[in-house]
């Protein structure tokens, strides 16, 4: 349970960041992100059940927060929305790889398809940042490509 408040914690606090500090990139990734994390969190089967066989709900939650970082990552003059794009990539092939692998362990099923939305986090934090750095040093950041 830990980890889940930690998560939650930290998805809150990435969120708020990029929301208030951020530009429109990073305000449609961190809604994005929120809503995927909470979507993801009601679409889970019921505990005694989770894991054993693919959970297509997260697999449907994972491949619209995919499309939506794609949209960002070939319209936003920003290179981060690539790399969650990959993350999440990664995220939906595991997902994939149950199908082909049904006996796979739950836990390592569980831990596979969860840590790539802490590196997700992370990454949004760092984007804002520089995001935040651009804006001191150059007084503008474009958002989107012409």
């Amino acid at each position: 349970m830990t980890r889940h408040l930690l998560f939650f914690g930290l998805l809150a606090f990435s969120t708020l960041y990029a929301l208030i500090r951020g530009g429109r990139p990073e305000q449609i990734g961190a809604l994005t992100l929120f809503a995927g994390a909470w979507t993801s969190a009601l679409m889970v089967k019921p505990a005694g059940s989770r894991f054993y066989q693919i959970e297509t709900g997260i697999l449907v939650t994972d491949v619209a927060i995919w499309g939506i970082f794609l949209w960002l990552s070939i319209r936003s003059t920003r290179f981060w929305p690539l790399w969650i794009t990959a993350l999440l990539g990664a995220e939906v092939l595991v997902h994939i790889g149950v199908l082909f692998a049904p006996g796979s362990d739950w836990a390592a099923y569980m831990t596979a398809a969860a840590m790539w939305s802490w590196i997700a986090q992370v990454l949004l934090l760092v984007a804002t940042r520089r995001h935040c750095r651009r804006l001191g040093l150059w007084g503008a950041d474009a958002s989107w490509k012409t």
